[in-house]
C-alpha cells in the first residue's frame, strides 16, 4: 500500500482522537496521583525504580536526538540515587526522570536537557532521586526542594532552552515489575518557569479538536519554578519495538 493510501484524512482524525484521550487520561491520573500526595503528610515512601544499567542508559539516551547524543552526560538510577555513568561534552543530561515516583506515577519519563536546563533542572531532579532512594515521602521531597529554592541551591531556568522527551512516557506496572507500554506520547519541552496555559491562550491540556496544541505542565517537582511549555513531536519509532525483545528489561522494586 502507497503512503498516500495509508495515511488518508481519516486516519490521521483518528490517530489525532486517540491522541487527545492518552494525553487526557494520562494527566487526570498525574493531578489525582498529585493530590493524593500532596493531602497526605504522612504518606509512606515512594517506590523507586531500578533498570539494569545498560537499559537505563539506553532508555535515556532515545530521549535525545540522535546529534546531541554521544557528547551527553548520562546519569543512572540506584540504591542511593543518581549517579554519572559518563561525562558529557557538548552541555546536554540525560536520564531517566523518576520524579512522579513520589506520587504513586510509575511511569519513567527518559529527558535530555540542553546545557540550561542542565545548570537549573538537572540539579532538581538529582536531589529528588536522592531522596527517593532515602524513602522520603513527597510531602518530604517537596519541603526539600521548596527550601533549595528558597535557599538559592536551586534556581529556574533564566533564558529559553528545551529538554527533549522524544520516547514521551514509559508506563512501569509494579506488579510484574516491567515496562509495559508509552503511557504519554513524544513530546518537547521548553523552559516556562511561572507560566500558565491561560498565559499561551489555551486550555489546561488539549481537547479533542486539536490534540497538536501546546499547553504549560507545572507538575514536576519545583511547580511553576519548573515549568514547561509542553509541544507534541512526530511519532518514532514505537518504544515497543525497544521493548519487545526476547529478554525485556526486568525492573526490580527498591
Amino acid at each position: 500500500m502507497s503512503i498516500e493510501k495509508a495515511f488518508t484524512p481519516r486516519t490521521f482524525e483518528h490517530a489525532a482522537c486517540a491522541l487527545a484521550i492518552l494525553m487526557a487520561a494520562h494527566l487526570s491520573r498525574q493531578a489525582h496521583a498529585q493530590d493524593n500526595a500532596h493531602s497526605a503528610t504522612s504518606a509512606q515512601p515512594a517506590m523507586t525504580v531500578i533498570l539494569p544499567e545498560s537499559e537505563e542508559i539506553q532508555l535515556a539516551l532515545r530521549a535525545g536526538p540522535e546529534q546531541v547524543r554521544a557528547g551527553a552526560a548520562i546519569y543512572v538510577f540506584g540504591n542511593t540515587g543518581y549517579r554519572l555513568a559518563r561525562s558529557g561534552t557538548n552541555g546536554f543530561t540525560c536520564l531517566v526522570n523518576r520524579d512522579g515516583n513520589q506520587s504513586e506515577d510509575h511511569d519513567l519519563k527518559p529527558t535530555c536537557w540542553d546545557a540550561e536546563g542542565s545548570r537549573t533542572i538537572v540539579p532538581v531532579m538529582l536531589r529528588v532521586g536522592e531522596l527517593l532512594a532515602k524513602s522520603s515521602t513527597a510531602e518530604q521531597i517537596r519541603r526539600d526542594i521548596d527550601a533549595g529554592f528558597t535557599a538559592g541551591r536551586f534556581t529556574s531556568p533564566r533564558k529559553a532552552g528545551i529538554a527533549y522527551m522524544l520516547t514521551g512516557d514509559i508506563a512501569y506496572d509494579p506488579e510484574t515489575k516491567r515496562i509495559v507500554k508509552t503511557a504519554f506520547p513524544p513530546h518537547f519541552m521548553l523552559y516556562a518557569p511561572g507560566l500558565t496555559s491561560a498565559d499561551i491562550g489555551v486550555a489546561a491540556a488539549p481537547g479533542p479538536s486539536d490534540p497538536q496544541l501546546p499547553f504549560v505542565y507545572s507538575g514536576y517537582s519545583g511547580g511553576t519554578r519548573t515549568a514547561y511549555i509542553i509541544i507534541m513531536a512526530a511519532p518514532r519509532l514505537p518504544i515497543a519495538r525497544f521493548l519487545a525483545r526476547e529478554n525485556p528489561p526486568v525492573i526490580a522494586k527498591r
